[in-house]
């Protein structure tokens, strides 16, 4: 029987992978917006190689190696590039045709690593890491204890990109507030042209008991941007955002308009049908605020 420390996170574009839990919890922590990892019991930890290696076996004999595995935690780049390239070896071995491995990075894991390491480990499977961007903002950055800035991440991009490792990245509408709004947007469309990540997917921030920034919220600190003011920050976003062949994807559950399209091809479609639902401003074009589960902030 596997044993998970719960709960555990993962993309919803995982949700068919195998989640093999090597760390527990996230090595940096400080988010201010993340209500994750805040238990007791998911205090960042490495397993050992011998219980990583029990849960591969586990897997293996009940036929769950077959496609994709996730490895979780938070930023399981964080380990070394002996320990990664060991798991991943003894995932192959274990495996019925294993097509692909993918794990969350921060900026810092990816800059500690050479352009050599990076590379060994996608000769050795990882094919896929996803990274929380959140901001192109370095004032935001700095508010939400982000850990790093614009140049910092326009480095670990180029650093995927240099390796071949594929980058999917994460960006907030709503996390520079009301008063950083535009600034944030505007910032946010020249980090991923900067970046040009494979894939890009746009949430909406929701305040959440546990976060910091939840309670900034509860003592008028931090104003969140409303429904149709989060739209205007997306429609900034895609404006300036230039990308050379990436997907754009803003159809989480967090977020009021969901939007798919191929970058360069449709950007044109999306911003049109944006630029349409904020002529029109009808809420009846939105997804319903009890679809989001967030906190009523109006």
């Amino acid at each position: 029987m596997i044993e998970y420390v719960t709960p555990f996170f993962r993309p919803p574009s995982e949700h068919k992978s195998f989640i093999l839990q090597a760390t527990i919890g996230c090595s940096h922590n400080n988010c201010t917006y993340c209500a994750m990892y805040r238990k007791k019991t998911q205090k960042f930890r490495v397993r050992p190689m011998s219980e990583i290696k029990e849960i591969i076996d586990t897997a293996s004999r009940n036929g769950l190696l077959e496609r994709r595995v996730f490895i979780a935690d938070g930023n399981a780049l964080v380990l070394s590039t002996a320990k990664l390239i060991e798991i991943m070896n003894y995932l192959d071995e274990k495996s019925l045709g294993l097509e692909r491995i993918t794990m969350y990075a921060n900026v810092g894991d990816i800059l500690r690593k050479s352009i050599e390491d990076l590379i060994l480990l996608r000769e050795n499977g990882l094919g896929m890491v996803y990274i929380g961007f959140e901001s192109g903002d370095d004032v935001v950055l700095e508010r939400i204890k982000k850990g790093a800035n614009f140049s910092e991440t326009v480095e670990a991009s180029r650093k995927l990109k240099a390796s071949g490792i594929i980058n999917s990245v994460m960006v907030l509408l709503g996390i520079g507030g009301k008063d950083r709004s535009r600034e944030h947007a505007l910032a946010t469309g020249k980090l991923l042209t900067e970046c040009d990540p494979e894939y890009v997917g746009a949430l909406s921030l929701q305040l959440r008991p546990g976060a910091p920034i939840y309670e900034q919220w509860k003592e008028g600190l931090f104003e969140l941007p409303d429904k149709f003011q989060m739209i205007e920050e997306l429609e900034t976003i895609v404006e300036n955002t230039e990308l050379s062949d990436s997907y754009f994807y803003s159809n989480h559950i967090s977020n009021y308009l969901p939007v798919r399209a191929r970058f360069p091809q449709e950007k044109g479609r999306v911003l049109k049908e944006i630029k349409e639902v904020l002529k029109t401003r009808d809420e009846a074009s939105l997804r319903p605020d009890y679809y989001r589960d967030v906190v009523n902030q109006y």
